[in-house]
């Protein structure tokens, strides 16, 4: 397990065509088990899910983005394909689907990028499109955990 900072920015577009835009800088954990990348990191106020913790897979052609706490939620993304996912919140649960056209990453030892661009529909209806890019830089303070754990 590596130490890393997680810095994500999200372009929300809605119908009108205005963007928000949402930027969090984290730090994370990265790790490797069985060819797929995963990262995790706690969100923050920032992004209005404080408490919750986010963990995304990156297998070779697809991700699998995951968040546990306050909200559940698992958004399966494939180039070209849609995909239907329940976000299940305090307040009840919403349908939506995914429908990936942007899908690129590029790791390697716990540094790089993952950028991902897709439309999001509710109740069959599109809501908005969302670009999401996140950059795995070195934690400079904390390094390799694995490392510090077991003394080597």
């Amino acid at each position: 397990m590596k130490r890393v900072m997680v810095a994500v920015k999200s372009v929300q577009r809605d119908i009108a065509g205005e963007d928000t835009v949402i930027e969090l800088v984290s730090p994370g954990k990265y790790y490797e088990r069985g060819g797929v990348k995963y990262i995790r990191y706690e969100e923050s106020e920032v992004t209005g899910l404080e408490g919750v913790q986010t963990t995304i897979k990156v297998y070779p052609t697809s991700i699998v983005l995951l968040r546990n706490g306050k909200v559940t939620m698992r958004h399966y993304y494939e180039l070209g394909k849609e995909r239907e996912s329940v976000y299940k919140t305090p307040f009840g649960n919403l349908k939506m689907v995914v429908n990936t056209h942007e899908l690129t990453t590029d790791i390697t030892d716990g540094i790089g990028r993952v950028h991902l661009g897709y439309d999001i529909s509710v109740g069959g209806d599109w809501q908005f499109y969302n670009q999401l890019d996140i950059e795995l830089r070195e934690d400079a303070e904390y390094g390799n955990e694995g490392r510090a754990e077991t003394g080597h």
